[in-house]
């Protein structure tokens, strides 16, 4: 694992299946976003997954940082259109813009679990 700044939050996604994935946040990447999912950790929400992308319910509310529209297998994004933190299983171009905020910190193998939770599962996001 690649060493972390001090501007990097490690997270932990908990799905109500048993499928516990990490990840890795940055303040970088879109301060404002990132200090809010932090102040309301842990956090728990609805997944549901879309195409290739496991969006996560949040509630913040924010709007766009750095917005962009391409992301890359493994990229955790916040979404302002849907309120949501999304983690991406293949590289795509979305529908609407995202701010990426960081990067799951597993192989893409592990990634692959994610097509088994069921939608509308509880997910725990939580500060490790």
């Amino acid at each position: 694992m690649p060493d972390l700044s001090d501007t990097d939050i490690r997270l932990e996604f908990v799905f109500e299946d048993n499928i516990v994935i990490n990840g890795t946040i940055n303040r970088i990447y879109a301060p404002l976003v990132v200090e809010e999912i932090k102040s309301r950790l842990p956090l728990e929400g609805r997944a549901a997954l879309v195409r290739d992308e496991m969006q996560i319910t949040l509630g913040i509310s924010k709007g766009n940082a750095k917005p962009t529209n391409d992301v890359k297998k493994g990229d955790i994004a916040y979404v302002p259109l849907g309120d949501s933190l999304c983690i991406y299983l293949e590289d795509m171009r979305t529908y609407s813009q995202v701010n990426i905020l960081g990067k799951i910190t597993i192989d893409g193998e592990q990634i692959g679990q994610l097509k088994k939770v069921r939608r509308g599962s509880l997910v725990e996001i939580r500060a490790i």
